[in-house]
């Protein structure tokens, strides 16, 4: 009997467990997730499902896919997934989160782990996989077109994400220190240009800073491998996220990385109805992106001093989201 915990349409964890095989109520969601290796030359672990398999008998996958089991948050499922059909230990230093489908009954989490695998390495499960191979992006196409492929619908934006420059690793508060030093490079010509005493990140205590890691998630923003930046983003309120703070280096800046991260976090969060930010009203270039994001502002606004005041931007239409597998 395999057991699944209960979300509500905003992934609020519930008090209630499913059983599989029984149908579920309208309105209750349940974790699953899909697993992409990829290696060193760009090619895709794939699977191809046992022919007995109720959903796509006999037809070629990703490298692993399942339901996360009761208890399980999305990182453990993936882990437990790869080892239990294919044999291997996900090397999540590796790995991130590129985005979830929120589908009818349920949150998709879809998540790339560059990996190399031996396939002599690998031990299937029997009942679930009769065999496994590696094959380019071109390949992958080319079986979809004949059908022997699952035609997920996110191909498209999977390849996009593999082939990018730019990757989200969530940060941890071993980050802390490195983190609040890049902060404080980034916003340290603001604070002087208006100074800014009362709410410039540059004045943050390490403390404070910290404290963002209980709430919400923190990302390294790594460009080619390297350190370009970094974004918090929490949930201010049900289907409210709130992209609380965005620190691209000076180095990085004007190579659409901040627009891309944007697009990655909305795509992370399909169960937002709306997007919320701050910003200083006389930075007409930040203000210029985030309205070319498709944000508004709001009217509210805070006066900081004489020089300074932060207004408010909201979205909410036309997010990044995947509503189907």
């Amino acid at each position: 009997m395999e057991l699944w915990n209960i979300y509500n349409q905003y992934r609020h964890m519930t008090d209630r467990i499913h059983e599989r095989g029984q149908e579920m109520k309208p309105g209750d969601h349940h974790l699953v997730v899909h697993v992409w290796i990829v290696n060193d030359d760009g090619q895709f672990l794939i699977q191809k499902r046992q022919p007995w398999k109720i959903g796509f008998p006999n037809m070629w996958d990703c490298s692993a896919a399942g339901s996360a089991i009761m208890g399980d948050d999305s990182e453990q499922a993936a882990i437990r997934e790869a080892k239990e059909e294919i044999g291997i230990d996900l090397d999540m230093e590796r790995a991130e989160r590129l985005f979830t489908v929120k589908f009818l009954e349920g949150f998709d989490d879809v998540w790339l782990v560059r990996q190399n695998v031996a396939l002599e390495d690998l031990n299937l499960q029997e009942e679930e996989v009769a065999e496994a191979k590696w094959a380019s992006e071109e390949e992958i196409k080319e079986m979809v077109e004949n059908g022997e492929f699952i035609p997920f619908n996110y191909f498209d934006l999977l390849f996009e994400m593999v082939n990018s420059s730019i990757s989200l690793k969530k940060a941890t508060l071993d980050d802390a220190k490195e983190l609040l030093t890049l902060q404080k490079e980034v916003f340290m010509p603001l604070y002087k240009k208006y100074n800014d005493h009362e709410t410039s990140p540059v004045t943050q205590t390490m403390e404070r800073f910290s404290a963002k890691f209980e709430r919400g998630d923190y990302y390294k923003i790594l460009f080619d491998g390297n350190l370009a930046g970094s974004v918090h983003v929490y949930e201010k309120s049900p289907g409210l996220m709130r992209l609380h703070i965005i620190n691209i280096l000076e180095s990085c800046q004007n190579r659409g990385i901040a627009q891309q991260v944007m697009k990655r976090l909305e795509l992370m969060h399909p169960e937002a109805d709306a997007w919320e930010l701050d910003t200083i009203l006389t930075e007409e270039r930040n203000c210029y992106l985030y309205e070319k994001m498709g944000y508004r502002r709001t009217g509210e606004s805070k006066e900081i001093n004489e020089d300074m005041s932060i207004i408010r931007y909201r979205k909410e239409s036309n997010l990044n989201k995947i509503l189907s597998i």
